[in-house]
């Protein structure tokens, strides 16, 4: 006498859990169905020596690494102050006219003394701040200028951080 083997569960009951476990990783993590998974993690900055000279001084800035972890894929970056004060300046612009979008405050610019560690310091942890608030607010996530910013795949294309590395400025 044969025995019929047990058949696999449905295709559907498959697509089922792997459904469910996803709206379950979306609910431990605060998020909507839909919205993306977007964190930033700043590392230490470090001053860069220009060669442009402003009468008998060398230019000189800081940048800004970070970590950007976007849904599964995750890249390194690097701005200036100056371009968070942009990026800052084009979100006021576009939320100008939406009263239910209140956006983080931006950290003040300094015109002396911007290279001091204690200043350094305190910008690199003021602009994580900013940043962690933008990509916490699912609304001002969807706006282009921050996922340009951010250099999201979506708007830069699937392969641009393919080469990710940790140990990469």
């Amino acid at each position: 006498r044969l025995v019929k083997a047990a058949s696999p569960e449905p295709r559907s009951q498959h697509l089922f859990i792997a459904m469910s476990l996803e709206r379950e990783k979306y609910r431990s993590k605060g998020l909507k169905e839909g919205d993306d998974d977007v964190r930033v993690f700043f590392k230490d900055p470090y001053n860069v020596r220009g060669k442009d000279r402003l009468l008998c001084f060398v230019s000189e800035h800081t940048r800004y690494p970070f970590v950007v972890v976007y849904n599964d894929e995750k890249w390194n970056m690097e701005k200036r102050f100056s371009d968070f004060a942009e990026l800052d300046a084009q979100l006021d612009e576009a939320f100008k006219s939406d009263d239910n979008i209140v956006l983080p405050e931006f950290p003040p610019k300094k015109y002396f003394g911007s290279l001091s560690p204690a200043l350094i310091k305190e910008r690199q942890e003021a602009l994580e701040k900013y940043m962690k608030a933008l990509v916490k607010d699912s609304e001002v996530m969807k706006c282009r200028v921050l996922r340009e910013f951010l250099e999201t795949p979506d708007i830069v294309g699937k392969d641009k951080h393919k080469e990710y590395d940790f140990g990469r400025r």
